[in-house]
């Protein structure tokens, strides 16, 4: 009987245990800070230079396929330092006969393709918010309005008027992936091999680039030719990955703002971040990574108008700042980037989710017991050129990764960085969990009160080793009620991003999840995490009886703690 009134209100009481631990989505310590001077970090940084260092040596690694004569760089950046936490370049061979840089650093100048997506999404926000992405694109782009061909056959044409700005940032817009003839389209030279038809000269692309020459298209070319492809689906329906999405975009942000292109990137993003090597247009030669010339490694190959989907130029310390600076909310405001940094949509792989325009990596069971870690990404690839993006805010961290020349590409050198690193950040961030949180907290006024807090590892959160309140062993009598023992093991106290600064410290508010014992053995897809069910579930008052409040010193050391529901506040011993 017990168990089914706590059912209906206790916090802990509709958890799974599918895992040995569930805990809630994000971040189950506070940020780690001062990264460079942990010893646990500096031996996974050492470890995956070493990782490096032998794959270039023997031109193969465990994490996948390398090439040691293309030039290769790594960054690892955090929120609260503005040098690298690990710097990593291999120049190789191609370089050696280039215009271009002899050797690499976190200045030389990689082309950047599709993260130039990521940039005109972020110049949207910076610009004019994120109050548009519910808008349809015939209301902001003219050459859009009142075409209607949709209505005779939407197998061949897109209802633009279901299309909105949110849809093409976030690859679900259904518009085709190119309208551009570009060098990397192999169909029409081999059209005999393939057995297709030859093309009427109306039926080819309008828009075309060539190495060497600039893009044949302008706006209105663009616009005359968009109906010329068929949809990929409806609006809204799956992701489908698309250029022409963001050259679209683009001409909204255009339309919307009244200002051009080069004109936002400059004054919103290069200008306020002190971007030094981002441009639309190629820089000095001799300061770009130009695998053996400007023609073949594609370093002068002219995108013209098609620049917002993938045609910017950067080096890694400029994309270690845009990460950096989303992770700070430095343009925009805090809740626009909780906000950004969440999946949009989904693909068929349970490891994988879409965003505007994120990639998202979803990291299971890198650390133990700690569920799912979100790595957001963007990828590009341009040429020889192919380059990432990526940031953890679990942890305040990000990545940039590049490569320039042939072969296999450097999805390896991110894969041991993850690998290596995630295990490695996590327990940085219990070290410092544990001396800012853990120990014992005792009542001052008289009452036989008080909470012992240990950090365990392999464990998220806190772990609650002992509570009396005012004579009563909580966790024992709360375990009577539930019928089975309630442990620091099955219970942890998770923090949240809520605080309130108090002089020169400030109050920050934590959440106790439990997880129960599994009520059947296999649930299949019902069997997933469902902590975030219990979470405030159980008010007494005016608050839960999950509810703990921390104050922190100047120092970020906890000096007491409050469960606010038992109206009592316990300094730390």
């Amino acid at each position: 009987m017990w168990q089914e009134i706590l059912a209906a209100v206790s916090p802990f009481a509709f958890s799974s245990a599918t895992r040995s631990f569930c805990p809630l989505y994000g971040a189950v310590f506070p940020p780690p800070t001062n990264l460079a001077a942990s010893n646990t970090l500096q031996n996974a940084l050492a470890e995956i230079r070493s990782v490096y260092d032998a794959g270039f040596a023997k031109g193969s690694s465990s994490y996948g396929p390398l090439n040691p004569e293309a030039a290769y760089a790594v960054q690892l950046f955090s929120l609260d330092s503005k040098e690298p936490l690990l710097e990593y370049y291999h120049r190789g061979t191609s370089l050696s006969n280039s215009s271009g840089v002899k050797e690499v650093d976190g200045d030389s100048v990689f082309r950047i393709g599709s993260i130039s997506k990521l940039v005109t999404v972020y110049m949207v926000f910076a610009e004019i918010g994120d109050g548009h992405w519910n808008v349809p694109v015939t209301d902001v782009i003219p050459e859009l309005q009142n075409r209607r061909q949709w209505e005779d056959d939407e197998t061949e044409y897109l209802k633009w008027e279901d299309v909105t700005l949110g849809a093409l940032a976030g690859q679900v817009a259904g518009v085709p992936r190119d309208l551009l003839h570009a060098p990397w389209d192999v169909l029409e030279s081999h059209v005999e091999k393939l057995g297709l038809p030859s093309l009427e000269p109306e039926e080819k692309p309008a828009c075309r680039i060539e190495l060497g020459e600039p893009m044949s298209c302008d706006r209105e070319a663009f616009f005359k030719t968009l109906d010329t492809r068929p949809p990929t689906y409806r609006p809204d329906t799956t992701p489908v990955y698309s250029n022409t999405a963001f050259m679209l975009l683009a001409y909204a942000l255009e339309d919307i703002s009244g200002k051009s292109f080069d004109v936002i990137l400059k004054t919103k993003l290069v200008d306020p971040l002190g971007l030094t090597h981002t441009s639309k247009i190629a820089p000095d030669e001799a300061k770009g990574v130009i695998p053996f010339n400007k023609t073949q490694s594609w370093w002068d190959l002219d995108l013209g108008e098609g620049a917002p989907m993938g045609s910017l130029y950067s080096s890694l310390n400029d994309l270690s700042n845009i990460g950096r600076s989303i992770l700070n909310s430095t343009l925009l405001d805090a809740r626009t980037t909780r906000a950004w940094l969440k999946p949009t949509s989904f693909t068929s792989s349970i490891n994988a989710a879409i965003g505007r325009p994120w990639e998202i990596h979803r990291a299971a069971d890198v650390v133990p017991n700690r569920g799912v870690i979100d790595i957001f990404t963007k990828a590009g690839d341009i040429g020889t050129y192919h380059t990432s993006l990526g940031i953890i805010p679990d942890y305040n961290i990000g990545y940039v990764t590049a490569m320039a020349g042939l072969g296999p590409s450097y999805h390896w050198l991110r894969a041991a960085l993850v690998d290596l690193l995630l295990p490695a950040v996590e327990e940085v961030a219990r070290e410092q969990a544990d001396a800012a949180y853990a120990g014992t907290y005792t009542a001052t006024n008289g009452l036989n009160s008080s909470v012992t807090f240990v950090t365990d590892v392999g464990l998220p959160g806190l772990g609650i080793e002992r509570w009396i309140s005012n004579g009563s062993d909580f966790l024992k009598a709360y375990s009577l009620l539930q019928d089975f023992p309630i442990t620091k093991d099955n219970l942890r106290v998770l923090p949240t991003n809520l605080e309130q600064r108090t002089g020169k410290g400030k109050n920050v508010a934590w959440h106790a999840v439990f997880e129960s014992p599994p009520a059947q053995t296999h649930a299949g897809p019902f069997s997933t995490c469902q902590t975030w069910f219990s979470v405030d579930g159980a008010p007494y008052g005016q608050h839960s009886i999950d509810q703990v409040v921390f104050t922190l010193d100047a120092t970020g050391k906890a000096t007491s703690v409050s469960p606010k529901a038992f109206k009592i506040e316990l300094e730390r011993q």
